[in-house]
């Protein structure tokens, strides 16, 4: 199974992040959900359009889980109905 890099992009703060390449939008906001960064952040592109070369991947995305992959400026919560 391959992997996809993004960018989940804001104003103040950005992370690398890495899901599946075939999970769906819902599983993936379902899990970007969860994430509550310590400044604004309001989007999300593709890592080539920012140019993040070789940055290490901070956040990794799962079908029905998230975690940290190094520090980062957030929180990751668990769901109240992870269903």
């Amino acid at each position: 199974m391959n992997n996809i890099k993004f960018v989940l992009n804001g104003c103040d703060i950005s992370f690398i992040a890495e899901a599946p390449e075939d999970i769906t939008l819902k599983q993936l906001l379902k899990q970007c959900d969860k994430i509550k960064p310590d400044w604004c952040a309001c989007g999300i592109c593709s890592v080539d359009k920012v140019r993040y070369g070789s940055i290490d991947t901070e956040i990794i995305i799962g079908y029905d889980s998230i975690a940290k992959a190094t520090e980062c400026s957030c929180t990751i919560e668990e769901a109240e109905n992870d269903n």
